[in-house]
């Protein structure tokens, strides 16, 4: 039990990125990780603010509508669904492909314990998400009606993530599994997260002209439908509006004993499992084509552009504004005389879209950063190209050239149609090419530059890289606030847009001065 209890203690650690030293020369790593920790703080403060307030708001619909309990059971096929699709992309990485697989087979520690310590971090990490949810759901439920049993929601939010988790991971398995079999693994990786932001966008778009009754009602359908093929979800009213042993018992010893089934199906089956999963196809009609040599920046481009295609997760992440504006301009051609009859009451859409194009479109370009990450990313391996015989110079180019190749092509498609959707002036029709493209460049410049002041290349897993790491965090807070402000402290118009153009091209400027100097000595330190 203490081994178990210890590498569970070490995997929470490292998924929460935290370590201890006492060592004078961490003090600059325990303050980055401090700012980090601060910023997530911030950030479920606000999550726990807008869930209190969100429920507070419905709650009076949910009560006329003589559902009350149903605000707690939307708030649980939130917290179920979220798990679900949170989990079913980074089950294969978490339990099969983890980074120090070799390191803790090789201690005197049984496979079991490794794998359901594993399996208990994940729960752990996904009942701090329940948490974070249901947590402000229930203030918000008992300042307006009673709880019969306040002690028994509590009790019953631990067993939430289980069923969740085991699905995931199942879906988790069969879609790696499939995938394995082609030489292109990524392929059904990039269709099943496209298809989750389509389906994501597609829940903001309906329930946007929604009022508090609408979306009351709309909740109970989800919570009906939701339990028609989830019956704990019954369960979980049933046993909060009155109290059953027998529902009680079933809705925690049921999930309880699939996760201990699970664990020891996992654990008999594990080493074919994950040689089936990780298993690679070669291509064996090799043929000799021409030898062609190229520059050493582009052979150092060609190089960072087939890794970020060749990594599902890095891309998915780092292009999610080019996939939504792709979106975007397919919806306004598809569904635009739809969209128009919907916001018809609010405002057309066509002058809210042009009124807030520049701002929107520049926010996009500034939540797409592929450099953020792109030194972490190198890991252990950063001192093979640190020893090229090439300049640091056209190492760094290299990344920021890929997250143009990502960027450029959206400025040059969105600008072109919506320039030509919204009849733009030809000043105007400029600017919606050049404005972008100013914050393209800012976006890949600043995010180079914050991965090498904060590099992380102790990580266990990628996604801490690509997802939770400080410079993605401060990319992507940096970047929305210098689109942001500019645009509401100023008037909007055409003088103004080519002020802010203007700056941000100076900025552009000033920041490629400093990766120069700054940048290529930092790059020789690392």
């Amino acid at each position: 039990m203490s081994k178990f209890l210890l590498i569970t203690k070490i995997n929470l650690l490292r998924l929460f990125n935290s370590t201890r030293s006492n060592n004078s020369k961490y003090k600059s790593e325990r303050r980055k990780k401090s700012i980090k920790v601060l910023g997530i703080m911030a950030i479920i403060i606000y999550i726990l603010w807008y869930v209190y307030y969100l429920s507070k708001t419905l709650m009076p619909s949910f009560i006329s509508l003589g559902r009350p309990l149903y605000l707690l059971a939307f708030l649980f096929a939130i917290c179920t669904i979220f798990i679900f699709f949170s989990n079913v992309f980074k089950i294969k990485s978490v339990i099969f492909d983890f980074k120090d697989y070799d390191l803790l087979m090789s201690l005197p520690i049984k496979r079991n314990v490794v794998i359901t310590s594993k399996i208990v971090s994940l729960y752990i990490i996904n009942l701090l998400y329940t948490v974070i949810v249901m947590i402000p759901g229930y203030v918000a439920y008992i300042s307006f009606v009673d709880l019969p049993y306040d002690g028994l929601f509590f009790f019953l939010l631990f067993t939430i993530p289980i069923i969740p988790i085991l699905a995931s991971t199942i879906v988790g398995i069969i879609l790696s599994w499939l995938t394995s079999f082609f030489r292109n693994k990524n392929i059904g990786s990039y269709v099943i997260y496209l298809l989750v932001v389509v389906i994501a966008l597609l829940v903001s778009f309906t329930t946007s002209n929604m009022n508090e009754l609408d979306m009351a009602t709309k909740g109970i359908n989800i919570v009906d439908s939701f339990s028609h093929y989830y019956p704990f979800a019954t369960l979980f009213v049933n046993l909060l509006n009155s109290f059953s042993l027998v529902n009680l018992l079933i809705y925690i010893i049921l999930p309880i004993l699939l996760m201990f089934i699970f664990i020891i199906f996992i654990n008999k089956g594990y080493i074919s499992l994950r040689t089936r999963l990780l298993k690679e196809n070669i291509k064996t009609n090799y043929e000799i084509e021409e030898y062609r040599i190229n520059s050493s920046l582009k052979s150092l481009y060609l190089k960072e552009l087939k890794k970020y295609f060749s990594n599902a997760l890095y891309f998915i992440n780092t292009a999610f504004g080019c996939i939504i504006l792709i979106l975007l301009i397919l919806s306004l051609v598809l569904f635009n005389d739809y969209m128009i009859t919907r916001f018809s009451k609010i405002l057309d859409i066509n002058e809210m879209i042009k009124s807030n194009i520049f701002m929107i479109f520049s926010l996009i370009c500034v939540i797409s950063s592929t450099t953020n990450s792109s030194i972490s990313l190198e890991g252990k391996s950063l001192w093979i190209m640190k020893m090229l015989p090439v300049s640091q110079d056209k190492i760094l180019l290299s990344k920021i050239l890929v997250n143009l190749t990502i960027l450029i092509p959206t400025v040059i498609v969105g600008g072109t149609f919506f320039g030509i959707y919204l009849h733009l002036p030809f000043t105007l029709f400029i600017l919606i090419y050049l404005l972008p493209l100013a914050y393209s460049i800012f976006t890949s410049l600043n995010g180079l530059l914050l991965n090498l002041m904060f590099p992380k290349f102790d990580f266990d897993n990628e996604i801490r890289v690509i997802k939770q790491s400080l410079p993605v965090f401060m990319t992507m807070l940096i970047g929305i606030i210098i689109v942001i402000v500019p645009f509401k402290l100023l008037s909007i118009n055409t003088n103004s847009i080519i002020f802010i153009t203007s700056v941000i091209f100076l900025i552009d400027v000033v920041l490629s001065i400093v990766l120069h100097f700054y940048g290529t000595r930092k790059m020789v330190r690392l």
